[in-house]
């Protein structure tokens, strides 16, 4: 039995283990040291990679970033860092380190010139998933390293470094702080240097580990002393560079919980007959919940209760907004469905209740529409100029083809209608996603120098103009 079990322990450490068909330790130093030399063609590829991923960011394509990440040879430097402190040379650490800073430097004047000449000036998506790192990029970033000195040290090379270059984003981080600089958006330089630094640190420090596990061979003789110091100089860089990170982690996280409670609370209570959600927003940064109604105007006793409510949904230190606007009621697509059901051996009535279904339709289109217009008309205490706006969201989402904006009543609960905002109406031939609409409420803030803007999509409809009593034809023939 014990026989056994050794067989399986044994098998266990041959089929984990980094020894079997590792390199040679000459063939390991050749590799790393030509990975990190600062001429010729990494020169030329840097300079490649750094447009490439510049242009990306830019033009929000995921697909050129990571042909970016692909070709750039940054990892090489990273790499070559850890292999020095991981075999005592120093020396050959501290060249490595001299040749990524002027890789860094050179990276960040090439983008931020790139970024001041171009004329899209909005920031994408993929820019600003890349200025807020948390602890989970620590993670990336580490079990990435490992993987790729493992890789490295292989006598036969595999798949595995441009599968690492991806996970362990280097340059466009690089390139987003050049952005920052550009724009003289000093959060985004700070928060997209800072996710530089932790994959480039954390794969420096996958490196080291994996490498003196290897046992390579050392260049030099240091004192225990000084190995000593070393060893605590990286662990106290690591706790510093991982507390920020935590931090910011458990605040997305946070926000995420609250973003979630704030969709389930908008659901549940939000469901009054003849008024319908036309717009919602939830600021997390600001503790507040913002909902456009349009249809029969909800009463001040039921904008406290909603209010009351979001106690119930761990969201009590959050305000609830709620922008109204108010239209005559009608025949309701329901009761027209129980009339057709109740006069269904009666053609003649159900052409003419079909055509009235259908020309409630048209009505409710034209006062949607009518509404939209006097709300956005009604504030006339200076006149918002939206062709500029209008005309740089067309070079970014072309399905957006015009723009109009006013100012914009908000009622408080317990507090008197205020205005309180601006509203801009954007025509659309197709809608906006989630992150597109986003990101273009970020820019109208900044554009029109206002903290709140609440942003409705008009999506232009082509009209079925066949009219519901021919599809009761169809059925009835049926």
């Amino acid at each position: 039995m014990k026989l056994q079990e050794g067989r399986f322990i044994q098998g266990l450490r041959n089929m984990f283990s980094l020894r079997w068909d590792m390199a040679d330790p000459e063939e390991i130093h050749n590799t790393i040291i030509s990975g990190a030399k600062l001429q010729g063609t990494n020169m030329c590829i840097l300079m490649l990679a750094i447009l490439i991923a510049s242009i990306g960011l830019n033009m929000n394509s995921t697909a050129v970033i990571i042909g970016a990440m692909l070709i750039s040879p940054l990892m090489g430097g990273i790499t070559a860092i850890g292999y020095g402190i991981a075999t005592n040379d120093l020396t050959l650490s501290k060249g490595a380190a001299i040749r990524l800073g002027i890789q860094v430097v050179i990276c960040l004047i090439t983008s931020t010139i790139y970024f001041t000449i171009s004329p899209i000036t909005t920031a994408s998506s993929e820019l600003l998933a890349r200025t807020t790192p948390t602890a989970w990029d620590v993670l990336i970033a580490l079990f990435g390293g490992l993987a790729g000195i493992i890789g490295q040290t292989r006598k036969e090379k595999s798949n595995v470094i441009p599968g690492v270059a991806i996970a362990t984003a280097l340059m466009p981080p690089l390139c987003t702080a050049g952005y920052g600089l550009a724009r003289h958006r000093l959060d985004y330089f700070g928060g997209a240097l800072y996710l530089f630094f932790i994959n480039s640190f954390f794969i420096c420090l996958a490196a080291i580990v994996v490498l003196k596990f290897l046992r390579l061979p050392h260049g030099n003789d240091i004192s225990p002393k000084a190995l000593k110091k070393i060893h605590r100089n990286i662990a106290f860089i690591t706790v510093i560079t991982m507390l920020p990170s935590i931090y910011l982690g458990y605040d997305i996280v946070k926000k995420t919980m609250d973003n979630s409670s704030a969709e389930k609370f908008i659901t549940e209570n939000f469901d009054f007959d003849g008024t319908q959600i036309v717009q919602k927003t939830i600021d997390t940064d600001k503790r507040m919940i913002e909902v456009a109604l349009l249809g029969k105007k909800i009463s001040t006793a039921d904008t406290k209760a909603l209010q009351s409510e979001l106690k119930a949904f761990g969201l009590g230190d959050y305000k609830l907004v709620i922008t109204q606007t108010e239209v005559e009621s009608g025949v309701t697509a329901d009761e027209v469905e129980k009339m057709l059901e109740k006069n269904a051996d009666d053609e003649e009535t159900q052409n003419k209740v079909a055509q009235v279904l259908a020309q409630k339709e048209n009505d409710d289109l034209k006062a949607e529409n009518e509404n939209l217009k006097a709300q956005l008309d009604s504030y006339q205490s200076y006149d918002i100029d939206m062709s500029d706006i209008a005309e740089e969201l067309a070079i970014v989402y072309p399905n957006i083809t015009g723009a109009a904006g006013g100012h914009m009543s908000s009622h408080s609960v317990g507090s008197p209608t205020t205005v309180n905002g601006i509203a801009v109406v954007l025509y659309e031939n197709k809608a906006l996603t989630d992150e597109q609409l986003k990101t273009v409420t970020e820019l109208l803030k900044k554009r029109l120098d206002v903290s709140n803007v609440t942003v409705i999509q008009q999506v232009e409809k082509q009209k079925d103009t066949t009219s519901k009593a021919e599809s009761t034809d169809k059925k009835k023939k049926n």
